[in-house]
């Protein structure tokens, strides 16, 4: 019981604002910002070169479930137990109802899943058309599926490869897509060769399309270099992706302040400004509809005040924001600083579920979900 009392102490935690949110909901950002301690072995826990384990959970209360993915960190203030995830928070040990979820049809070991061609929680599929980027981002979740790749050895396929196999898939999996799926993500890498990317979104659109699937078709890519200052480019562009029948358009904005942009993302993709995609979501909302575009930001890469800018700004041009929160994935990333506390993070927390409210916005509930 000392030893259990000596530990608790020495990863005790000061929260000032601890009242402004329920108990799961404060163990839920603390557990994505910090990681979990593992005090159990009665754990699948795989280990693969420089990636950093992880653990998809489930927190619950009352009304209250909520499942993320996390990483597994020695020096957390939360202890898991694989029963529930405790922390000494003001002096008081408190703890709140959490397991381990795993799913074996989706994510068998329980790690966040990655791949060509796989299902991204219930009714929503990703077609990966390129397993590596042309754009080099020192945050990216991708890293630990190249790291795994790496450690395995498995040799990239070619990129045309890649596509033609995602069209096969949709040939021979239409009632699949019928049937099971709202939402279908179409994701590049993304690629340099920009018409090359535009006519694969354009091939797997219509494919989808005549294969009889009639649901959310939603690209995600880098805004390409044309899109930037020509206007008549852009429109042309967006207009292309959206008479094949996608009908959604992502691009993630990730960090608002541009010198923390320059520091953490590398090549053309660093030169992107948050005016850069102002101007890109102005005309995508009036191309794809209010509501119909969407972004991601990371909450902890820079100061507050820019992701809460960043959120306002796109949510108010009719932009749905899907912020996440910042987690290194593998060991380098480990270097990248947490630019607030759980304190902050909270607030931050609390400013975008205000943002929600004001704008009537969709909720993102994934497993890194800011909200």
């Amino acid at each position: 019981m000392t030893a259990r009392t000596d530990r608790d102490a020495r990863f005790a935690l000061h929260l000032k604002g601890l009242d402004k949110v329920p108990l799961e909901e404060a163990f839920r950002l603390g557990a994505l910002r910090d990681g979990v301690q593992l005090t159990t072995t009665a754990l699948r826990l795989p280990v693969l070169g420089q990636v950093i384990p992880r653990i998809e959970i489930e927190i619950s209360g009352p009304d209250y479930r909520k499942k993320v993915t996390v990483r597994v960190n020695q020096s957390s203030p939360f202890m898991f137990d694989a029963g529930q995830l405790t922390a000494t928070i003001n002096g008081q040990a408190r703890s709140v109802a959490c397991a381990q979820f795993v799913d074996d049809d989706r994510a068998p070991t329980g790690m966040y899943n990655f791949g060509l061609l796989r299902e991204n929680g219930l009714r929503s599929f990703v077609f990966d058309y390129h397993t590596y980027c042309a754009y080099s981002c020192d945050f990216c979740f991708k890293e630990s599926e190249w790291e795994v790749l790496a450690v395995e050895q498995v040799p990239a396929a070619s990129y045309k490869a890649n596509f033609e196999q995602c069209l096969t898939h949709v040939q021979e999996h239409a009632e699949d897509f019928r049937t099971k799926y709202d939402i279908v993500w179409l994701c590049t890498g993304s690629i340099t060769n920009e018409q090359l990317e535009l006519d694969r979104h354009r091939r797997i659109a219509r494919a989808l399309r005549e294969a009889g699937y009639d649901q959310g078709i939603y690209v995600s890519q880098v805004i390409p270099p044309t899109l930037r200052q020509d206007a008549v480019r852009r429109h042309d562009y967006l207009k292309a992706l959206h008479e094949a029948g996608v009908s959604r358009f992502n691009s993630g904005v990730e960090i608002v302040n541009n010198t923390y942009r320059q520091k953490y993302v590398h090549g053309y993709k660093g030169t992107l400004t948050f005016e850069d995609y102002v101007s890109v979501f102005s005309d995508a909302v009036e191309i794809f509809g209010h509501q119909q575009v969407g972004s991601c930001l990371l909450a902890g890469i820079e100061p507050a005040e820019d992701t809460l800018r960043g959120l306002e700004t796109i949510a108010a041009l009719g932009v749905v924001p899907s912020p996440t929160v910042l987690t290194p994935f593998v060991v380098k990333q480990q270097d990248i600083p947490f630019h607030y506390d759980l304190d902050g993070l909270i607030d931050v927390h609390l400013g975008f579920n205000e943002i929600t409210r004001r704008y009537d916005l969709p909720v993102f509930s994934g497993v890194f979900s800011l909200a």
